[in-house]
């Protein structure tokens, strides 16, 4: 019988806030505010269509920068989201909170994924049969 590795070297590394982690977080605000001001200025007939692109927004790039670094990921969507906040008490209360509201149900959803999934499967791969 084999005995059983230390938990501490299976851990996953602290909370670690480099330059990528910012960068993305501005990277979000700008391309957060640019989307807001997108839908804000669309023709009616392009409205849904325009709201829809919050969630392209925040899924492709966000996964992105996620796959290479989850923190750049997170740090990503989180300012997408928080971009929102300003825009609900300056320029339009439903387009902002709509942002903020879908960037965080979507920042969950690949939280739990990146988080919580890959790591079960890292630790299923780190296991000795």
């Amino acid at each position: 019988m084999k005995p059983r590795k230390n938990l501490k070297e299976n851990r996953e590394p602290e909370l670690r806030i480099d330059i990528g982690t910012i960068i993305c977080f501005f990277l979000g605000i700008f391309i957060s505010w640019f989307n807001m001001l997108m839908i804000l200025n669309s023709p009616s007939s392009l409205e849904v269509l325009a709201f829809l692109s919050i969630i392209l927004t925040t899924m492709i790039p966000g996964i992105m920068f996620a796959l290479k670094n989850r923190y750049w990921g997170y740090g990503y969507l989180i300012g997408f989201s928080i971009s929102g906040i300003p825009f609900i008490f300056l320029i339009d209360p439903f387009i902002g909170g709509y942002t903020f509201m879908t960037t965080i149900f979507i920042f969950i959803i690949l939280w739990l994924i990146f988080w919580k999934a890959w790591r079960s499967l890292d630790s299923i791969k780190k296991r000795e049969v």
